[in-house]
């Protein structure tokens, strides 16, 4: 009798609740059809059109950005007549535009994700959606500085917008803020978006959260001028499709070994993944100014 009842005791020091992962993995199957949708299995095939549907929707958007005057102009003055008499939105605007404050809100949710309680399949579903939010990042820097498109539409010549008064003097603009360069597609709203649809596959609520979130980020700069809507279009556009890739089982993978990772050793795992979301907040930028100071004086 004593050492049955010390058999249903939790081992010393750990609580039931400090469990989370081992608990949902050690559940009896649900039935399919009065599961969490988010816990069902994603096919290949499914992964695969979305894919497919989201790539295509990011060539046509490229095709857009290329000739501005079909539409990217046209909407850029429109909404800039209406920053001009608008004082407030522009500042809130010109607040829920600040870089750092959408990493650190999206960033913030992603952890928020992963410990609320997902098994171990979900858990390496959204770390291979969160490596390729980031693969998403790269090619956006790629195709950003490889296609000749539009500079800002504050910067764009054939425009003549008035600066909102939020963003400071035109002139110091142009000398700190690279005018002549393109923005489409947006690498930060490339990369924040990829990680809002990962949390959007595991926890539906979360991340619906996260990509408003980002989303108000990147209409805020549409409104300000900062890019065309093109821009922020064609970028969640790629972030889709590069994070459905990741749900491929092949692809999945990275996401099961870093699972194994921190299952195996969790100081190394949470110390590199502290780093990489300090990283990720801040869009890599520390890292981007060294990067090129350092160019700078070698070359």
């Amino acid at each position: 009798m004593f050492s049955a009842g010390l058999r249903l005791q939790d081992p010393p020091g750990e609580h039931p609740d400090s469990r989370p992962v081992r608990a949902a993995r050690d559940e009896p199957p649900q039935n399919p059809q009065n599961a969490d949708p988010a816990t069902r299995k994603i096919s290949d095939f499914r992964s695969l059109r979305n894919a497919v549907v989201f790539s295509l929707l990011f060539l046509g958007t490229t095709v857009v950005a290329l000739y501005p005057d079909w539409f990217d102009r046209p909407v850029a003055k429109a909404i800039n007549s209406l920053t001009i008499d608008h004082q407030f939105a522009n500042v809130l605007a010109s607040g829920l535009a600040y870089p750092t404050l959408q990493g650190v809100t999206v960033v913030a949710l992603v952890w928020g994700c992963w410990f609320s309680g997902l098994t171990l399949d979900l858990r390496a579903r959204l770390m291979s959606g969160a490596v390729a939010a980031m693969l998403s990042a790269i090619i956006a820097h790629l195709v950003h500085h490889g296609l000749a498109t539009s500079p800002k539409p504050i910067f764009d010549p054939f425009l003549h917008l008035d600066v909102p008064a939020v963003l400071g003097d035109i002139d110091d603009l142009k000398a700190t803020a690279f005018p002549s360069s393109h923005t489409f597609p947006s690498e930060r709203g490339t990369m924040f978006a990829g990680l809002a649809i990962a949390v959007l596959l595991v926890r539906p609520k979360i991340g619906l959260l996260a990509l408003a979130c980002t989303t108000a980020a990147e209409v805020s700069r549409i409104y300000l001028g900062l890019h065309y809507p093109i821009d922020i279009l064609g970028s969640f556009a790629l972030a889709a499709a590069t994070v459905w890739l990741a749900q491929l089982r092949w692809s999945s993978k990275l996401g099961s070994r870093l699972i194994r990772w921190e299952l195996t050793s969790p100081s190394t795992f949470y110390i590199c993944a502290y780093l990489a979301s300090y990283g990720t907040s801040t869009a890599f930028q520390d890292l981007r100014d060294l990067a090129g100071q350092i160019l700078e004086r070698n070359f």
